[in-house]
């Protein structure tokens, strides 16, 4: 019997790049999620669509875990069909920008 239960997890990569907070999927695309401030020592950041927000981390990586926990498949799977890909502007920046892997269930 095929088992059923078992869900697969959609990954995505976030990255932090010239003040911007980027998604990246599963086929190459990169979106524009909303931006970050660096000041006085820690980072804010504001997503541009629903206005969720971070302030008052101390690293990138912190920054990155933040904004993890606070949107899920739906919020991205949205994110992805309504704004452009811009993969050809940010493809070389990106390879050392702050990232970190994400998954959702779908």
């Amino acid at each position: 019997m095929v088992e059923t239960s078992k869900q697969d997890r959609m990954p995505y990569l976030l990255f932090l790049c010239e003040n911007r907070i980027l998604a990246q999927n599963i086929d190459g695309h990169v979106i524009d999620l909303g931006g970050l401030t660096k000041q006085n020592g820690t980072i804010d950041w504001l997503l541009d669509s629903n206005k969720e927000k971070g302030e008052n981390l101390k690293t990138e990586i912190e920054a990155l875990e933040d904004i993890a926990n606070k949107i899920d498949f739906l919020f991205l799977d949205g994110q992805f069909t309504s704004l452009p890909d811009i993969s050809a502007e940010y493809k070389d920046k990106l390879t050392s920008a702050p990232s970190m892997e994400i998954g959702f269930v779908e």
